[in-house]
């Protein structure tokens, strides 16, 4: 399998810190911040991404697993404890020569050729934790937008709403080819480290 899950207890003090996509508290979302870059914006444009279709796609390829079929079953419910990352997927890839790709959790490579001057990766984080950044072709990034996602059917947030995980996005645009990894580990029971990865063509 492409993903591995570590049982490993990670220390507070090495958690990699950037600004998250909503103002949350006790696991309600209280108020969203839009955060992207122009560059992104403008991509965005020209190539939109059906996000409820990647979300829906995510959930139902997450929900066939056993692990996380509980998570997904309470994540409506309000709670003032947060559950751990329960899992952690490459979800699209997108170029200025094809646009948007979805990518399955079991998928090794993209089918489509990304080359091109712009090339974007999306991750998603179900569960609270942080984002380790990402690596493409020994270039490392951390996620330049974090976008906050709610309920059971990972929707964007609304004030008020529980949150359910998050959605990473990252900027190689300058890059054509080569392995993505990316990971992220939990700040919350069960604590341990998430990868992922794809070969982009």
């Amino acid at each position: 399998m492409k993903k591995r899950f570590l049982a490993l207890a990670i220390m507070a003090s090495t958690f990699s810190m950037h600004a998250m996509a909503a103002d949350i508290e006790a696991n309600m979302v209280k108020q969203v911040v839009e955060v992207t870059t122009p560059a992104f914006a403008d991509f965005l444009a020209t190539n939109p991404l059906d996000i409820a279709q990647i979300t829906s796609d995510f959930v139902n390829q997450a929900t066939k697993s056993s692990s996380v079929e509980s998570s997904f079953s309470n994540s409506h419910v309000a709670s003032s404890t947060a559950n751990g990352v329960s899992s952690f997927e490459i979800v699209a890839v997108g170029s200025s020569n094809v646009g948007w790709e979805s990518i399955s959790a079991t998928q090794l490579s993209t089918n489509l050729d990304h080359s091109g001057s712009d090339l974007y990766v999306t991750a998603i984080m179900l569960g609270m934790g942080y984002s380790d950044g990402a690596t493409l072709n020994g270039l490392a990034k951390q996620a330049f937008k974090n976008q906050a996602l709610c309920g059971a059917d990972l929707h964007d947030c609304l004030p008020g709403d529980t949150l359910s995980g998050f959605m990473f996005y990252f900027d190689y645009s300058g890059q054509e080819s080569g392995t993505f990894n990316t990971s992220a580990h939990s700040i919350a029971i069960p604590f341990g480290y998430w990868s992922d990865s794809i070969y982009i063509n």
